[in-house]
């Protein structure tokens, strides 16, 4: 895993950028917040991806930008969610056009998740799905060789949960 860490250095570099991103989307507290910090996440790994010929998850994580962009208005125009599922048919051909077997499985079932998650507009749901969500990427950047990758869903596997932790309230403290 190494080996293939220092082959590709430009890959690897611009896949530290999106780790960066993917590491801070669970640390806000807001809708928005995580979903502007999942923008740049898959903005860098649409790239670290292509560099390392990982087509599928290239093409999810570019799909993944534009779709956390439609995401942004769910939560003050619900007419928009329209726009948003409008969406859902490129993710599709997205995958079908790029299939490559077992990794490509596990990058369409992640998105898949991702994009469940980023159609609720209460944050709870939304970090709970994506608990989800980032074990499937991992399985795939494990197989397509991206340790920026792993090491970006497993932080972010582990401060979603802390954040999730963090939310849980008793009922009476919740209550108007």
């Amino acid at each position: 895993m190494i080996d293939s860490f220092l082959a590709a250095p430009l890959a690897q570099g611009i896949g530290l950028a999106g780790t960066a991103c993917g590491m801070s989307w669970p640390l806000f507290r807001g809708r928005i917040g995580m979903l502007l910090a999942q923008l740049a996440a898959s903005l860098f790994f649409a790239l670290h991806f292509g560099l390392l010929g990982a087509e599928t998850g290239s093409a999810m994580n570019l799909l993944a930008a534009a779709q956390a962009v439609v995401a942004v208005p769910l939560g003050t125009r619900p007419g928009f969610r329209l726009v948003y599922l409008a969406v859902l048919p490129f993710i599709a051909a997205g995958v079908a056009l790029t299939w490559s077997g077992v990794p490509s499985a596990f990058a369409a079932l992640g998105f898949g998740f991702v994009s469940l998650a980023r159609y609720q507009t209460a944050v709870r749901p939304f970090r709970r799905i994506m608990a989800v969500a980032l074990p499937c990427w991992f399985v795939h950047n494990l197989m397509v060789g991206s340790l920026p990758g792993m090491l970006s869903d497993v932080v972010g596997m582990a401060l979603n949960l802390a954040m999730l932790v963090r939310l849980r309230r008793p009922a009476a403290e919740t209550a108007p």
